[in-house]
């Protein structure tokens, strides 16, 4: 960032201000010219046939204070382009680039040699605008409108996570500055758009069919302030000539929506989060299904336990579908949803997702929605089995774990799943699950036995049931019956519909609880069905001794393979219940309060600009490929 314009040092450039009345705007501008042109500079004052002496009368008290400054007046009003135009004509034969500048605008220190600096960066640069508070792409931030000295103070501090220039799809006509070879090759303004709108538009598609660009001097800013020109006109000019420009250069709104989809800086889309703010965090259940799983137990267990500490200081809002806040309505009452289609331009300083990525598209939409992203990889089964993986799934879980900027993980075990799978070693984080259930009065003398899982072969519910047949009552909460075959005295539960309160009667009716899962993250129902005193039984996993030594239990019983399910359940059901012993399990509120510290420390941290830029670019080239949304 340059601090003086040395005019001499770079390629020479006159300065044209169409003007016609408004004569405090161009005090104010001829003001900030004479504070921040370091050497001498050509301005020209086109007054197009202001009907009193005002602009006269300013040029006059400049003239000494801008010893280049040249006065015209128009004899008739000739409007906006035209006015452009004529004074332009005279800029050409000097050789010198132009700079075509509103009379509402305020330039601030180095901006024309920074803007002339990014002209010459390269030939094919032919015209270069400069940031602004008020200037749609070129706003800080882009598209948006601050207050002027907002804009102003949040574009000194992202300036310098942006890089000097970007080439954009066209400029904006409050300040341009113009290669005068360019002028040369393709003449000025076309007076079809006369008086005035989309002239500068159609000049920069006309020298871009020919190669060159319209280019953004990011580290250069001038105010506008755009005062109500053409007044009653203005929505007729607007509409006539946008039809003029799509007939003749139909790129031009395919480029504009390309621009905002695929090539703005990330750094720009984000800038408002530099600003002073309470920050937002997005927590994002939209994975979530209408229906019951332990991936919505874990989701809105952590919520609910979560979200006090968060609301005390960020501003917390949930994304879900229509279908599963439906369903859930009973257990989300109270909470802020974002709603994508009212405030489609709000963006977060965190997102949390209680759950891998699935979908390309979800780790696109939270990848454009904030500028940290934090997540919860649970387990691995669904790579781990060929039947219900691709090489998507595949590669999003690993794309994910590189662009998030915190993984947490449920169990060592999972950690170390994922890391052995992949022969990578990740940034994890292990925060356990924990259980909200207490033990009220002991196990039931002749309660059943309870299976629980679910369809995948990994949950071996069926496996599990076939061995328990004949060993009494048997009830399977989750899964469905074996379409072929019959067993004997079995009750079968689809967990998917039934609400907390009946899981946890079903739970409360058991004298033992068999989880016969080959493969778990964490294996939350083991940790509530122990801390309701009920004997539990599982396979030899590495999770399992892992939840082993965390909880001491001596109610969880570890066997070898489904085969020995059967002589284990027998010996505990053959055995009368003791007494429930008091032990002390990990509550929801401590997970909670884990979470918590972990997506404070970085919603607090300062945003990874390079880890924001890796996501957008691999996520919007995908988009680009494959559309995502």
């Amino acid at each position: 960032m340059l601090n003086t314009d040395s005019i001499d040092s770079y390629h020479p450039v006159s300065i044209v201000i169409p003007v016609y009345g408004a004569a405090d705007q161009l005090r104010t501008c001829l003001e900030s010219l004479t504070a921040n042109l370091a050497y001498g500079a050509e301005v020209h004052l086109a007054d197009d046939a202001t009907p009193d002496e005002s602009i006269a009368s300013v040029a006059r008290d400049f003239q000494d204070r801008l010893p280049g400054l040249k006065y015209s007046r128009n004899s008739t009003n000739l409007g906006f382009v035209e006015n452009c135009n004529h004074a332009m004509r005279e800029v050409i034969q000097t050789g010198n680039d132009l700079l075509l500048l509103n009379s509402d605008t305020k330039v601030t220190p180095g901006f024309l040699a920074e803007m002339s600096l990014v002209l010459h960066h390269h030939e094919k640069h032919g015209v270069v605008t400069p940031r602004s508070n008020n200037a749609t792409i070129f706003s800080v931030p882009a598209y948006e409108r601050l207050d002027p000295d907002d804009a102003y103070q949040l574009w000194l501090s992202v300036r310098d996570h942006l890089p000097r220039y970007h080439v954009v799809p066209t400029c904006v006509g409050f300040c341009m500055l113009i290669r005068n070879i360019v002028l040369q090759h393709f003449g000025l303004f076309d007076p079809e758009y006369s008086p005035g709108y989309n002239e500068e538009n159609d000049f920069v598609c006309r020298i871009n069919r020919c190669g060159y660009s319209a280019v953004s001097a990011n580290h250069a800013f001038v105010f506008h302030f755009e005062s109500a020109t053409f007044g009653d006109q203005r929505k007729t000019l607007e509409e006539r000539n946008r039809k003029v420009l799509d007939q003749r250069y139909p790129e031009y709104g395919r480029k504009i929506a390309q621009y905002s989809r695929f090539y703005i800086d990330p750094i720009d889309h984000f800038s408002v989060l530099w600003a002073p703010h309470r920050k937002r965090i997005l927590y994002d259940l939209s994975h979530l299904p209408a229906k019951h799983s332990g991936t919505s137990e874990f989701g809105l267990s952590l919520l609910a336990h979560l979200a006090p500490l968060l609301r005390d200081r960020y501003d917390l809002a949930l994304a879900l579908s229509a279908e599963a806040h439906e369903f859930f309505r009973s257990e989300l009452v109270g909470y802020t949803f974002f709603d994508e289609r009212r405030t489609p331009n709000l963006t977060f300083d965190l997102a949390f997702k209680p759950c891998q990525f699935f979908k390309w598209d979800e780790l696109y939409r939270l990848t454009t929605r904030a500028a940290r992203l934090c997540y919860t990889h649970q387990d691995l089964i669904a790579v781990r089995c060929d039947y219900i993986c691709g090489p998507n799934l595949r590669s999003i879980f690993l794309t994910a774990a590189e662009v998030a900027d915190r993984v947490i993980t449920i169990s060592e075990a999972s950690r170390a799943d994922f890391e052995e799978f992949y022969n990578v070693r990740g940034n994890f984080t292990v925060i356990h699950h924990g259980t909200a259930e207490v033990a009220t009065y002991g196990r039931p003398s002749d309660g059943y036995i309870l299976v629980v899982g679910n369809e995948f072969h990994h949950k071996a519910s069926r496996r599990a049931v076939a061995e328990l047949n004949g060993c009494g009552k048997v009830v399977a909460l989750g899964g469905a019956p074996p379409a072929e075959g019959s067993t004997r005295n079995v009750e079968w539960f689809s967990s998917g519909e039934l609400s907390r309160a009946e899981i946890i009667e079903i739970y409360e009716g058991s004298s033992v609880v068999v989880y016969p899962s080959f493969y778990e993250g964490f294996g939350m129902p083991i940790l509530d069905a122990l801390a309701m005193a009920r004997p539990v039984v599982v396979i030899d996993t590495n999770v399992n001794r892992e939840l082993k030594s965390m909880i001491s239990d001596p109610n969880l019983h570890i066997v070898p393979t489904h085969r020995d399910l059967r002589g284990v359940v027998t010996a505990i059901l053959s055995q009368p219940a003791p007494a429930a012993l008091p032990m002390s399990y990990r509550t929801w509120q401590e997970v909670a309060e884990d979470y918590f510290e972990a997506l404070t420390s970085l919603a607090e941290s300062p945003i990874n600009v390079q880890s924001v830029r890796r996501r957008w670019k691999l996520l919007t080239t995908i988009d680009s490929i494959c559309p995502l949304v």
